[in-house]
């Protein structure tokens, strides 16, 4: 071999190696970067539950618990949203049943609720008596579509929005305004 083709050789080597590097660092750089976040913030947690025929979800945040077969204590002249009181370690809680809310078709309740959910917000708990308690599911919060403009004002105000789960529509209740709710707050309307 003459002296050329060696430079040859090892300056393709060379170049072929600073090409190599060049590729590396590059990928490098884009792994070690923060992927900027979702348009409108990031991804939210649920847990969707069932309630009569319809699927709704609760944002894990205002999710302290849930119970399952919890006997309720029948409260007299109570109003119909609420179901019962129920004992959580020692303290009263009222366990309310959402289809009167939420305009759903009443029915009467078991003094064994199938499922409960215990909410917190700034420190006040409640208990929402639900059907069947489901999945936990994460996704992206620009799924989230409005509410249709079909409902009824009362319900919308208490729907933050809705998804589609598996082909069937999702509505994640709003549980501050839950909180707000008046006939919780014992007022009447």
């Amino acid at each position: 071999m003459s002296n050329e083709e060696v430079t040859i050789s090892i300056d393709a080597a060379q170049s072929g190696e600073q090409g190599l590097r060049e590729i590396l660092q590059a990928r490098a750089r884009i792994l070690s970067e923060v992927p900027a976040s979702e348009e409108k913030g990031g991804n939210i947690s649920i847990l969707s539950f069932q309630l009569g025929a319809e699927l709704y979800g609760i944002e894990l945040v205002y999710l302290t618990e849930t119970r399952q077969s919890v006997p309720l204590r029948h409260v007299p002249c109570a109003p119909s949203h609420l179901a019962g009181i129920m004992s959580l370690r020692g303290e009263l809680l009222p366990a309310v049943d959402l289809r009167p809310i939420l305009g759903l078709p009443q029915q009467e309740l078991p003094k064994i609720a199938p499922a409960l959910l215990i909410l917190s917000l700034k420190g006040n708990k409640l208990a929402v008596v639900v059907d069947q308690a489901k999945d936990i599911l994460t996704f992206p919060v620009k799924e989230l579509q409005p509410p249709p403009l079909s409902l009824e004002p009362e319900r919308a105000l208490l729907i933050t929005g809705e998804l589609l789960v598996k082909a069937r529509p999702l509505s994640l209740i709003n549980v501050e305004k839950l909180f707000q709710e008046p006939r919780l707050a014992g007022e009447t309307t």
